[in-house]
């Protein structure tokens, strides 16, 4: 029986992508820079490159946020400084807290299982962006990555988690998040099942097999039931 729930917070209960599209397109709005279709998609491919090497240990998070706007503007010539670019694009996506569809009733029925929060990022923002969009009290704690010191997926991670959650038992706890490489994956190197939320019906393309999919977030309360 499960008992502990850890959630990712970017396209698991906040919907990233829209406020990451919004906030890019006001960043070159603000910066007087020329915003196309191809623009856009090459900041998505830089980034999530550069996220999947965070994951992995070979760059830090400072070194993420140092060098993606930098990349994005040599790409295409464009004369900006990416140390302004990065702080106003910070400025803008901290005040985006849009809920995905049924995350507030989903969580609304979980009161007798103890919720944390599991996410990479930095973590005033995060607790920010979650007291925004009213879900912050439904968590016991919060545990971010640049505060512990690891990102998801690392043993580290999971291990610090373990350690602070009073009467942690890996049997009894669950991971869910949308991310196979960083959620999933961390799932497995902690001994945690995992749920791999997947709205968009995505394939699975990696050999990273997760516990459970779901693919509506309300789902998760039948999934409980039977487990």
């Amino acid at each position: 029986m499960y008992r502990v729930i850890l959630f990712d917070v970017d396209d698991t209960l906040l919907d990233f992508k829209a406020g990451e599209l919004k906030s890019l397109a006001k960043m070159f709005a603000r910066l007087k820079l020329p915003y196309t279709p191809r623009i856009e998609a090459s900041y998505l491919k830089i980034n999530a490159d550069l996220w999947r090497d965070y994951e992995a240990g070979r760059i830090t998070r400072p070194e993420l946020f140092d060098v993606r706007f930098a990349k994005l503007f040599r790409h295409h010539h464009l004369n900006a400084d990416p140390h302004l670019a990065e702080r106003t694009y910070h400025h803008f996506l901290d005040q985006e807290a849009i809920l995905l569809p049924r995350v507030t009733e989903t969580l609304d029925a979980l009161k007798d299982y103890r919720l944390f929060i599991v996410s990479n990022g930095i973590e005033p923002v995060q607790r920010e962006r979650l007291a925004t969009s009213g879900l912050i009290d439904y968590f016991e704690d919060i545990f971010v990555s640049d505060s512990v010191g690891s990102p998801k997926p690392t043993v580290a991670f999971f291990d610090y988690v373990a350690k602070r959650i009073p009467r942690f038992n890996r049997r009894e706890t669950l991971i869910m998040g949308d991310s196979l490489t960083s959620d999933i994956q961390g799932g497995i190197n902690g001994k945690i099942d995992s749920i791999w939320f997947n709205p968009h019906f995505q394939p699975n393309r990696e050999q990273i097999t997760p516990t459970y999919q779901l693919n509506e977030f309300s789902d998760l309360t039948k999934l409980l039931l039977a487990n």
